[in-house]
């Protein structure tokens, strides 16, 4: 478990090591863009870029009869042209219905992360958080907090 954590923190700081690397380059792409279309694994996400500095989403994760509906607010406190770093909040509701149990729950968490353009309308995304987890059905109920990296691409159709 601690090497689990240990690793999780080592991700952040390369993170971190890939904003400040990035954060020189230079070109036109950052707040040209507005609506985009997300995938990554194993999710799919609706942003909406409201300005240069606030950003939204709606996520819809699936997989093994569990499905997470998920909204974000980003606050990008960095962007140049080409590179952003943001932050911000996830909250969401979860349902399962597996082989051997069946209920619901909700997360929430913080994340940090970065997105880099790699041409005018496509994008690669990564954010680290540590997210709260409560589930229930109708004998258990647990609840926790878990590490979670999230990759994905971005393409954006509505825009400059």
């Amino acid at each position: 478990m601690k090497r689990i954590i240990l690793l999780k923190i080592k991700l952040l700081y390369i993170l971190l090591l890939v904003v400040i690397m990035f954060s020189c380059i230079k070109t036109t792409y950052c707040e040209e863009n507005k609506l985009g279309l997300g995938l990554g694994w194993p999710y799919f996400g609706l942003k909406y870029n409201f300005s240069k500095r606030i950003n939204s989403e709606f996520r819809w994760a699936t997989g093994e009869g569990i499905n997470v509906y998920a909204g974000r607010v980003y606050w990008n406190f960095y962007c140049d042209e080409k590179m952003k770093g943001f932050t911000g909040l996830e909250g969401g509701y979860i349902g399962f219905d597996t082989l051997e149990m069946e209920g619901n729950g909700y997360e929430g968490s913080v994340f940090l992360g970065g997105e880099y353009y790699l041409t005018k309308r496509l994008s690669l995304e990564l954010d680290l958080s540590p997210a709260f987890i409560g589930l229930k059905s109708d004998d258990y109920r647990v609840s926790g907090v878990e590490f979670i990296a999230n990759i994905s691409i971005y393409y954006y159709f509505l825009g400059n």
